[in-house]
């Protein structure tokens, strides 16, 4: 009797690898495909079945002055010493204007 090789399913944010060999390559975005293809290892020879599956992220912020809003400034004094002012709608951020005095 003797030992046969395990072949796993490989699954990897960046590269395809062949689940025979562990060969791993980027797929041109162009190849990108919703349906499983057959592809085939350039350094093995096998052919085995290659899926992407495709992911969004959505950010959102708001701002006042999209709305036609004045920002509500706030001072705060930030861990390096040094100041800042911040919105307390939106958030948004904003070095304090220096004074000529």
């Amino acid at each position: 009797m003797f030992d046969r090789p395990k072949y796993e399913e490989q699954v990897d944010d960046t590269d395809a690898i062949c689940p025979y060999c562990g060969e791993r390559y980027q797929v041109e975005s162009e190849d990108y495909d919703e349906h499983s293809r057959e592809d085939e290892c350039e350094s093995c020879g096998k052919v085995y079945w290659l899926s992407q599956g495709f992911s969004v992220t959505h950010y959102s912020k708001p701002d006042c002055e999209l709305n036609g809003q004045t920002h509500d400034f706030e001072r705060v004094k930030l861990s390096n010493g040094k100041e800042a002012d911040f919105c307390l709608i939106c958030n948004k951020c904003r070095l304090p204007v220096a004074s000529n005095g």
